[in-house]
């Protein structure tokens, strides 16, 4: 059977035109160009869905921080705080910057650095002293304090323990106060008490002295 050639088509004698390859993959080419685009679309979708998630789950919050080094026993004023923002998932026990007026007055139980986060076990509210009285406050360890059940309104004996390698005849101890009243007690980490006694004014100095070269010692005794 003879073909003819006309133009860039071969047609045999009978006047069939054979099957363009050419034409069906140019076809296929452009019925996949929808998918491509399609599938682009979804993966453009799915990471902004991943960035909004991610920033949504990570909240920035303003929290305080001490601009300075705040002492033992120092009353916190606003000039002592500074606020920061910090991006984090995780749980913070840091006051925020919007609690400051609830910090100002209050009394640090411990010595706090520069740049610590201020957290509610820092401080405690100032009490309120009686006329004629000193408020001491005493950090103390297991074995300084008589009971962990020690509360608010208890009475105390104050013991001075003797120096360390005193000889024999040397003074071994004596009583500073026969008798104060716990005015505040706060758990400073593990087993340890921020215990502030309240006591007569005259005998105040001599408590916050001894207590500097941590000799001492609370006996609980009854009220008098």
């Amino acid at each position: 059977m003879a073909a003819t050639i006309k133009g860039d088509r071969r047609t045999d004698v009978t006047g069939a035109t054979p099957f363009d390859l050419g034409d069906a993959e140019s076809a296929k080419s452009r019925s996949r160009v929808p998918e491509i685009l399609v599938g682009t679309f979804l993966v453009a979708i799915f990471a902004l869905g991943g960035a909004w998630f991610f920033s949504s789950s990570t909240r920035s919050v303003d929290y305080l921080a001490l601009r300075q080094d705040v002492a033992r026993g120092e009353v916190l004023e606003s000039d002592d705080l500074v606020p920061f923002r910090l991006s984090t998932d995780d749980p913070v026990l840091g006051f925020r910057a919007a609690d400051t007026e609830l910090l100002v007055g209050q009394v640090a139980l411990a010595d706090l650095k520069i740049g610590t986060i201020v957290t509610a076990d820092q401080f405690a509210e100032q009490a309120q002293i009686p006329a004629g009285s000193g408020i001491v406050g005493l950090s103390l360890e297991p074995g300084e304090f008589p009971s962990l059940s020690l509360r608010v309104g208890d009475r105390v004996r104050v013991v001075l323990l003797p120096v360390s390698g005193s000889e024999v005849g040397e003074p071994q101890g004596s009583v500073l106060i026969e008798e104060a009243e716990v005015a505040e007690v706060v758990d400073v980490g593990g087993n340890g008490r921020f215990v502030s006694l309240t006591m007569p004014a005259e005998l105040a100095d001599q408590v916050a002295v001894a207590d500097a070269g941590e000799r001492i010692r609370l006996v609980q005794v009854p009220r008098s």
